[in-house]
């Protein structure tokens, strides 16, 4: 009777497949397995989609005409990682041919026999043309790609050119579904460029114009924003990496070339990972809250490492919201560390050894892998587990409110280890609201305890 079954079982998996009314299925013992090929290693997948996001003014699409170049001759990327010459097409709806594109390969020194560009988009059956949409033209662009066998699509921007409602989840998977269906079949790296959103305080990859559909159909993607320390400089961050670890983050300027083209001056890693690029504050007003939060926390941790619960609880009664808190943190990089079943502490980051704060950046050859050039501060990637910081109850030491208070001068310290009484905290939210700020009106209260 088994062995009946288990020929029944061999006749119906023949050839690997199964037929079950419309649907067909594979056998997974018959599939061999594949490893994940690179245009450029844990960047930009090759056969994959990947999303580029950032306001305009960061780069972008600079960034893209130097990873253009890079692959029409093989030069290899700014990290150090390889690249074998291929062709690449160009599908850019916002910069002219002949006075941007053009410029921008040239001076990143691209081979401009190996480059296509998308002039005036797709015929539209009247005499005319228009601009390509997706996924109408998916089959002419395929076409395209394999008629000059192209490694590489660059779309740039994708909303401009994608069919349906982007803001509605169904439609934007469906729309950049079948990109990424076509890079697959055909083995083209396609990277396609987004604008931002208006909705600050999310997470890098919520930031992203359009529904978040559109980043869940990507393989890959990264953000890009201005270099928190030097308004100069900007970030290239991965946020999304579902193929490999998250590489670091690249540091770059933009530059002029003798012809007065744009192009990109790589500067070596950053630590600023994606998520605390994006929650960098922009408006003054955000910039003065953050900076007080900033010191809040510093001080919170002046005497070691203190339970993110109680700092939390002491943020609220100081008058910090907890966005604002987060986004100092990030931009402190402060060290959270999950103790045991008990919760979370955070503690200030270590600091640089002499030797590295002292050590300067040799730029005479920009394009040289960037392993050995200095490391930005910033913020480094998060590493998070399924728990969710701060939303446990702290356990540990807890000053009692009657505690005495070690001071210099007129200034509290071990704040860390201070609570404040209700009253006090309603004490600390008047004084903020006559225009106190919040650090001060805190240590004030203090004070008065005496």
């Amino acid at each position: 009777m088994r062995r009946a079954r288990n020929d029944a079982f061999e006749n119906v998996y023949q050839n690997g497949h199964r037929p079950i009314s419309d649907i067909e299925t594979v056998c997974a013992g018959v599939v061999q397995p594949e490893p994940v090929w690179w245009l450029w290693e844990r960047r930009i997948p090759q056969g994959k989609l990947t999303i580029f996001d950032g306001d305009p003014d960061q780069g972008k699409s600079v960034v893209t005409m130097d990873i253009a170049a890079r692959v029409s001759t093989g030069r290899g990327f700014p990290d150090g990682a390889e690249c074998d010459a291929a062709n690449v097409i160009i599908a850019n709806v916002e910069d002219g041919i002949a006075d941007t594109i053009v410029p921008r390969l040239m001076a990143h020194g691209a081979d401009l026999e190996r480059i296509q560009i998308v002039q005036g988009g797709v015929p539209d059956g009247r005499g005319g043309r228009r601009l390509i949409e997706i996924p109408e033209d998916i089959a002419a662009l395929e076409r395209l790609v394999e008629k000059h066998g192209a490694a590489l699509l660059i779309i740039d921007p994708v909303l401009t050119m994608l069919g349906g409602d982007a803001n509605k989840d169904q439609d934007a998977r469906k729309a950049l579904a079948p990109l990424r269906d076509m890079a697959e079949r055909i083995g083209c790296a396609v990277v396609a460029v987004r604008h931002l959103n208006k909705s600050v305080g999310l997470k890098a990859i919520q930031r992203g114009g359009g529904n978040m559909g559109l980043i869940g159909v990507a393989r890959a993607g990264a953000f890009f924003a201005k270099d928190p320390e030097d308004e100069s400089r900007r970030i290239m961050a991965v946020h999304k990496s579902n193929l490999a670890e998250k590489p670091p983050s690249l540091l770059y300027r933009i530059t002029s070339s003798i012809d007065g083209a744009a192009r990109i001056e790589w500067l070596g890693s950053s630590e600023y990972d994606a998520d605390g690029l994006a929650a960098s504050a922009t408006t003054p007003q955000e910039r003065s809250e953050l900076d007080d939060a900033k010191e809040f926390i510093c001080e919170e941790l002046a005497d070691g490492p203190v339970w993110a619960k109680q700092i939390f609880k002491d943020a609220d009664a100081a008058g910090i919201v907890k966005i604002t808190l987060k986004r100092a943190k990030a931009e402190l990089r402060i060290e959270s560390s999950k103790i045991g079943v008990e919760g979370w502490q955070w503690a200030l980051p270590a600091k640089p050894s002499r030797r590295e704060e002292d050590h300067e950046p040799d730029q005479r050859d920009t394009d040289d892998t960037l392993d050995t050039l200095p490391i930005n501060k910033g913020n480094p990637p998060r590493k998070e587990t399924n728990k969710v910081e701060g939303d446990q109850e702290a356990q540990g030491y807890h000053a009692r409110p009657d505690e005495t208070l070690t001071r210099e001068g007129d200034r509290v310290t071990k704040r860390s280890k201070a609570r404040l009484t209700p009253d006090e905290a309603e004490e600390v939210k008047r004084l903020m609201g006559d225009g106190m700020k919040a650090n001060l009106a805190r240590e004030a209260v203090l004070r008065g305890r005496r």
